[in-house]
């Protein structure tokens, strides 16, 4: 089971609530509570693009469930999508049934009991590309399956917001590497357990305008909050 899986579960059953600690590639660290997943009110940046949302709607990268439990209480036929193992069992050990294991970036989509009109990526999951040519590449699979007019939303970190000296510097020798500013590569640390280095990609607000152009959606809406933003892409 990998580690996500292993925090949210301990969490949910009240085993554990040690810290999901984030090591990346240069030392960085940031560690968080799994509670974090299971807030009941969404995050100030997240409420103007779920106002957006008007209809049945996927969670790409559902955690937890606590976007599925926004969207149900407000009347929207919601599923859940998610590569882990353990926050799909989460999910169904809170009820959420509408859920399903998926690895988006392969493509092939679980069968769902309705064609979406909203899809959702909270929680910076446009990262999930690894990459910014994996972003390309998300963003190609879930047009597949928004309806024609639907529409994808988004959050993200503003990475060129902060003063931290480490993070400037990941930035330049990032820049300096021919890669994008927000490619990171990190590996999760829980309790006693290592987990795998991986990529993430954290796009810049104006990157989603390249991801969007190259990946057939159309920007509709962005907007800057402080350190994160928010978007909303159109697919004709």
């Amino acid at each position: 089971m990998d580690l996500f899986s292993k925090a949210l579960l301990k969490y949910h059953c009240g085993q554990s609530d040690a810290l999901i600690r984030i090591i990346r590639n240069d030392g960085w660290e940031d560690a968080h509570s799994p509670s974090l997943y299971f807030t009941d009110e969404p995050f100030t940046f997240e409420r103007p693009a779920l106002a957006h949302i008007d209809g049945p709607t996927v969670d790409i990268g559902c955690g937890a469930g606590r976007h599925l439990r926004c969207l149900g209480s407000n009347g929207n036929d919601a599923f859940g999508l998610d590569i882990s193992e353990g926050a799909i069992e989460v999910c169904r050990l809170q009820g959420l049934k509408n859920v399903a294991q998926c690895d988006v970036m392969t493509g092939a989509m679980p069968d769902l009991p309705f064609q979406p009109r909203n899809l959702t990526l909270f929680g910076n999951n446009v990262g999930i590309g690894g990459t910014f040519d994996g972003s390309v590449r998300l963003l190609k699979n879930l047009r597949q399956i928004c309806s024609p007019g639907g529409r994808l939303m988004l959050t993200g970190i503003n990475v060129r917001e902060t003063e931290t000296p480490e993070h400037l510097d990941y930035q330049e020798a990032n820049l300096a590497a021919g890669r994008r500013r927000g490619e990171i590569k990190i590996r999760l640390l829980y309790e006693d357990d290592a987990g795998p280095e991986f990529a993430w990609f954290h796009p810049e607000p104006n990157e989603i305008e390249e991801l969007a152009l190259l990946s057939d959606w159309q920007v509709e809406r962005l907007e800057l909050m402080g350190a994160f933003f928010w978007a909303v892409l159109r697919r004709d």
